[in-house]
């Protein structure tokens, strides 16, 4: 009796506990690895009773993944995600991958993996600059996701890596210009272009500095010298920049609003064309604000709209001529009501910051037309050792000092010779040159056509050649050549012809 009781209690004991280790792995849950279509991975715990009944569809729900738009893998398999997770064999730790249907997919040897969307501007397409300060911070993020992925963790020096792929955002002392040299006849008639209609409305405008560069001495006020004074040759130069023209571009900014940024987006050839003949070369660009941006005493007259625009002109400059020469570009800002206008540089790595499209400005909003002075960016930069995604425009600025000058080509006159709104001749400049023409009166009908305005709207009739010659004798003028030089008697006789038309 006593061995048949022992045996009964061991047999009902081993079937207890093979029924309750039966029950336990039904209902032990299975991790199933998914690899998303950018790349990432993510697991996914499925109750181990429920691999019977759960659908593919169903369990990759919580993931938000339309199944209509990704194809799935399973190894290296096309898998139908009607099908139960049992019929496709799926078990705990199989990967799935989700591929999406408008990608370019890899050869079947890398199945599971999936070539990236191209970032907006490739690297290799993109125009850098200053290569120097050029940063690649997505495809440092890309390479330290793939490691956390693969589960080895980061190192210090991958979170080195990382860092060292940020931009490091500090104010630069100086700028490539030591002075800028405004020419007060053009920067009048720009400010008065920007008042207009019966109301007086105030219409922000903007406009490129034609002018040249060179050097001169840092000191230019001239000091008493003895016989043991030092030889000039020791002084130091710097250099400088000075416009003696302004062109404006049609421009369709409304009344109370911001400039058209646009505007200068493109220049036409016979301006760059023009310019050249007279020595003249591309130095900024000028804009105008009637926004009340010095109400507060630590007021900035640049906006985040306004170092975008600035930098993309730079690096335009910069990549048409090179990037010594291309860099000397000034930013001028302009007070529409009053006209007080102060002058400043880009930072170097301002204007690479804005070429690699970082600057996430907000449009549509009239209280920050100008975009404002903080802007976020589209990932964390380095301000004082400390990583953020606002940048204080301030930083991107460079104080340059601003004097006045005549410039040559600015008509010697702060009246519009021509029309705001297409820039034809006005009628009063029309007559005037007929009446010099017909007095043969050279010296007056140069003078006169020492204005850029005036030459660009004689371009197009003139043609190309006659064009062309009559800016090197107006260059010959203003320069100081005056014994001798004339204009062509037939380019008189089509400049005559052509305003009487």
């Amino acid at each position: 009796m006593r061995i048949n009781f022992l045996r009964f209690l061991l047999t009902g004991t081993a079937s207890i506990a093979v029924t309750a280790t039966s029950s336990s792995s039904s209902n032990k849950s299975i991790v199933v690895r998914i690899r998303l279509p950018d790349g990432s991975i993510e697991r996914l715990a499925v109750p181990g009773d429920r691999l019977d009944t759960l659908t593919l569809q169903d369990a990759l729900a919580p993931l938000h993944q339309s199944t209509k738009e990704t194809s799935i893998l399973h190894k290296k398999n096309p898998a139908d995600a009607s099908r139960t997770l049992r019929d496709l064999e799926i078990e705990h730790g199989s990967l799935l991958t989700l591929l999406s249907n408008n990608a370019d997919q890899l050869p079947q040897s890398k199945a599971g993996l999936q070539k990236r969307a191209p970032p907006s501007i490739p690297r290799e397409k993109r125009y850098d600059p200053f290569p120097d300060l050029a940063k690649d911070y997505e495809s440092a993020k890309r390479a330290s996701a793939r490691r956390r992925n693969a589960g080895s963790g980061l190192s210090y020096g991958d979170l080195a890596h990382l860092q060292s792929s940020l931009h490091v955002v500090e104010p630069q002392p100086e700028g490539p210009l030591k002075r800028v040299y405004m020419c007060r006849y053009a920067a009048e008639r720009f400010q008065s272009n920007c008042v207009g209609g019966k109301a007086q409305e105030f219409q922000n405008r903007v406009g490129l500095l034609l002018g040249t560069t060179q050097r001169e001495r840092v000191n230019t006020k001239p000091k008493t010298r003895t016989s043991l004074s030092s030889p000039l040759t020791d002084s130091d130069y710097c250099e400088v920049a000075k416009v003696h023209a302004i062109w404006e571009p049609p421009q369709n900014s409304q009344p109370g609003t911001a400039y058209d940024g646009k505007a200068l987006r493109k220049i036409p050839s016979n301006v760059l064309r023009i310019a050249a003949h007279l020595g003249l070369k591309p130095v900024g660009w000028i804009f105008t604000y009637s926004d009340d941006r010095h109400k507060d005493q630590d007021a900035l007259p640049v906006w985040s709209k306004d170092v975008q625009h600035g930098a993309q002109l730079q690096a335009f400059n910069m990549q048409r001529t090179d990037r010594a020469e291309g860099a000397r570009f000034a930013t001028l800002a302009m007070d529409a009501k009053v006209g007080t206008t102060e002058a400043f540089q880009l930072s170097d790595v301002a204007v690479q910051i804005v070429a690699e499209d970082m600057l996430l400005i907000q449009n549509g909003k009239k209280d920050v037309d100008g975009g404002g002075r903080y802007v976020t960016t589209s990932h964390a930069i380095l301000v004082d050792g400390q990583e953020t995604t606002t940048l204080d425009c301030v930083l991107c600025l460079v104080n340059t000092a601003l004097l006045s000058h005549e410039g040559s080509f600015s008509g010697g006159s702060a009246v519009a010779a021509v029309k705001k709104k297409d820039g034809g001749l006005t009628s009063k400049t029309r007559k005037a040159i007929l009446a010099y023409i017909d007095g043969s009166d050279d010296a007056a009908l140069l003078e006169i056509l020492s204005n850029f305005a005036v030459l660009l709207a004689l371009d197009e009739p003139l043609g190309e050649a006659d064009s062309s010659r009559l800016c090197e004798t107006v260059r010959k003028w203003a320069r100081g050549q005056r014994q001798g030089t004339r204009i062509h008697d037939g380019t008189k006789q089509r400049l005559h012809a052509i305003l009487n038309h």
